[in-house]
């Protein structure tokens, strides 16, 4: 069974999105111009339930998501309409008013959730289920044979924010993503796989069906060949298909560099080896890097080390070494501007979310978010879906 899987292995905004080609389809789109647009950044809390909006035009906090308690990720509806916060507390997405900030639902799920992506072209979100249930809540669903729990992505149609589908996987999921052309959904799966099973499954959005499956091998450490993902990046063609796909691993301070045709772990890409002294063991939670990001232009991979205190860039599509930022324990997820010139940075262990200069590499804003900033997305919403900042900047 495991070879098997392995060898299966908004109307205003969408036309400035057009403007902004094919060619350059990430997970930010690429713009070049913000005219007509505004541009946020999102950062959830995870020990909290107060979640942060920043205008990256002014590196301040504009807005207060209220709510969702243990949040995952936020992300946002494809016109626009909504935030999504996957909430790990009551195993909910809770869908927010992007004008007004308030909670206006809460979509049940099968069992606590990880980190959700929305498919802009097929209007769907997938939840990424942490955990195995009993309680799947997709219609129709059939346990796979085996007898243990089925561990499911859960699928739901943007339209009616109705769950249509739960797709069952090898092992519970922890992160999901969509490739750059939104035909397939990409799952990083949890858990130690061994020889033969995958870390990685990859869906057809179209048939919301498991297609194929790659392994993260190639580097022995631990004692383990096999390793289980953590965050993942995609490059596109220029005709915006996938090209490469990067992958971070539990434990492992470094980056899986795997060809998306062929399926294969192509190159590793490992940082300048710092000495002890100036590396943090705190707080890393098995996760020594931990953010990692193909900026909109595709000229760079950026991948952030909790283990350094720092971010990493190497170039697209030769892979060369770019330097470094530090940033402060412990460096997070991180997300770009469409126009590629910044990152914002989570760093958990100082509540702050730092914008770092790419051309510069320098720290150009320190912005005070809350409880432990860890997942961290760039929304780009119509102007009349902005919601109006308070009086104190949308802080408490």
């Amino acid at each position: 069974m495991a070879s098997l899987l392995i060898r299966r292995a908004l109307p205003s905004v969408f036309g400035i999105l057009l403007l902004a080609s094919a060619a350059a389809a990430q997970g930010v789109p690429r713009l070049d111009s913000y005219n007509g647009v505004a541009v946020r950044i999102l950062q959830s809390n995870n020990a909290g339930d107060i979640h942060h909006i920043i205008d990256p035009t002014i590196n301040k906090v504009v807005g207060l998501i209220r709510g969702c308690p243990h949040a995952h990720n936020l992300t946002v509806h494809p016109d626009g309409l909504y935030y999504y916060c996957a909430n790990e507390q009551e195993s909910t997405i809770d869908v927010f008013d992007t004008k007004t900030l308030q909670r206006v639902q809460q979509i049940k799920l099968s069992a606590r959730p990880n980190k959700i992506v929305v498919n802009k072209k097929q209007r769907k979100i997938y939840a990424a289920i942490s955990q195995r249930t009993e309680k799947v809540l997709g219609p129709g669903f059939v346990a796979p044979p085996g007898g243990a729990l089925p561990a499911v992505i859960d699928v739901i149609d943007i339209a009616t924010h109705k769950i249509v589908k739960s797709i069952p996987v090898h092992f519970p999921v922890h992160n999901t993503y969509v490739t750059p052309d939104d035909k397939y959904v990409v799952a990083g799966l949890r858990g130690d796989p061994e020889p033969g099973e995958p870390a990685i499954q990859v869906i057809d959005a179209a048939t919301d069906t498991v297609v194929w499956g790659v392994e993260l091998t190639g580097h022995r450490q631990y004692g383990r060949d096999n390793h289980e993902v953590r965050p993942m990046a995609f490059e596109a063609n220029p005709d915006g298909s996938t090209k490469r796909m990067f992958a971070q691993a539990t434990a492992i301070n470094g980056v899986w560099v795997v060809d998306w045709n062929t399926r294969k772990v192509v190159q590793m890409l490992w940082p300048p080896k710092l000495p002890l002294w100036k590396q943090n063991a705190d707080g890393i939670q098995t996760g020594d890097m931990h953010g990692l990001e193909v900026l909109p232009n595709r000229t760079a991979v950026w991948a952030s080390s909790r283990l350094d205190s720092r971010i990493y860039g190497w170039t697209l599509p030769d892979l060369k070494y770019i330097g470094a930022v530090e940033v402060g324990p412990s460096a997070n997820w991180m997300t770009p501007t469409p126009d590629s010139r910044y990152m914002y940075v989570a760093v958990s262990g100082s509540d702050h979310t730092l914008a770092v200069d790419l051309q510069k590499l320098q720290i150009v804003a320190k912005i005070k978010t809350g409880a432990r900033p860890a997942r961290i997305s760039t929304a780009i919403l119509p102007l009349d879906r902005v919601n109006t900042p308070s009086p104190t900047g949308g802080q408490p």
